[in-house]
């Protein structure tokens, strides 16, 4: 849908970039809704399409990497290469959208490093389009994304798979990645000074807590603003050496409860109005241990879905003791 629906009480019955299906409908027609405003959608992913994307992405990363290692032994890299993988990205998602259950599926399947900047990329590509951002401004943002975390190169390893927690000694080592990455990128030629801001500063936040220079509010580069939370919703997703990953239900509650005092609010607010919805139509396993459709998200309780049980409708606002555990398909 292109707008949200809204019952005579000003209450959301659907939200915007919701897809109608049969719960929805059923719900509409509770309500008498017989005209619903909708997208001229973009073209499905088929299956070579989804194959088309698994190796872009693949051949992306495996650009990515080289490009990280070369920077990390201080060879100049030219920007043709940056500019190549960002406009190829642009472009195929431009065309044909881009499905988050995609990224899911390649998620478990390469280096965490090079993969987890590759997704950042492109969830930040994501929250420009919902911003409005432009052209230019979208593809500079997709190169902010693959390049935030070249500074880990430079950061032993030992450091960065550990299992546990960090010292402080250790994790002082870890926050100079975006010190280090600011550095590197001036070896990138012509690159944007807002990609290089966005690098250095991706772990500010709002209120002043952040590093490496404590900017607060407006302080902060609006391209650093936007990778912030695509970096931290990832990560949550994310299994790492030290972590089992979260549900992107688990991740968008845990941005709720840090956001107001870490992200820019209106940035926030977008990507929540928009995120979930992609999940609509997702697999999902119940702490039950059925395996469910996620079919309809309350735009009032967005982490808490209802789920289609065979032929059964699970509130899971209401059923307290359930929870969904994990992404199936």
């Amino acid at each position: 849908m292109s707008e949200n629906l809204y019952d005579l009480e000003g209450s959301i019955l659907a939200s915007k970039n919701s897809t109608i299906n049969p719960y929805i409908a059923e719900r509409l027609e509770e309500y008498k809704v017989d005209k619903v405003p909708v997208y001229i959608s973009k073209e499905e992913l088929s299956g070579r399409q989804k194959r088309d994307f698994r190796g872009l992405y693949k051949e992306s990363v495996i650009t990515l990497k080289s490009i990280m290692n070369n920077l990390a032994i201080g060879k100049i890299v030219a920007p043709k290469k940056i500019r190549e993988i960002s406009d190829t990205l642009y472009a195929y998602i431009d065309k044909v959208g881009i499905s988050i259950e995609h990224i899911f599926e390649i998620k478990a399947k390469d280096k965490y490093t090079y993969n987890h900047s590759m997704n950042v990329a492109l969830y930040a590509l994501l929250i420009g389009e919902w911003l409005g951002c432009s052209e230019e401004e979208k593809k500079n943002i997709i190169k902010a994304g693959l390049l935030h975390d070249i500074g880990k190169s430079r950061i032993p390893l030992e450091i960065l798979n550990k299992k546990g927690k960090l010292t402080k000694e250790e994790f002082d080592i870890v926050k100079t990645h975006t010190i280090i990455g600011y550095k590197m990128s001036k070896d990138i030629l012509s690159i944007d000074e807002n990609v290089r801001q966005a690098i250095l500063s991706h772990h500010e936040r709002v209120d002043g807590s952040g590093y490496p220079q404590g900017l607060k509010g407006d302080e902060i580069n609006s391209y650093a603003k936007i990778l912030a939370i695509a970096d931290v919703y990832d990560a949550l997703i994310s299994k790492r050496v030290y972590k089992e990953k979260s549900t992107p239900f688990e991740a968008v509650e845990e941005l709720k409860r840090i956001g107001a005092y870490s992200f820019d609010v209106n940035i926030l607010k977008v990507f929540f109005d928009n995120i979930v919805n992609y999940y609509l139509g997702s697999k999902v396993k119940i702490s039950d241990g059925h395996i469910g459709e996620i079919v309809f998200i309350p735009p009032n309780n967005i982490t808490c879905p209802v789920v289609k049980l065979g032929n059964t409708y699970v509130d899971l606002a209401k059923e307290e003791e359930l929870k969904i555990l994990e992404m199936v398909g």
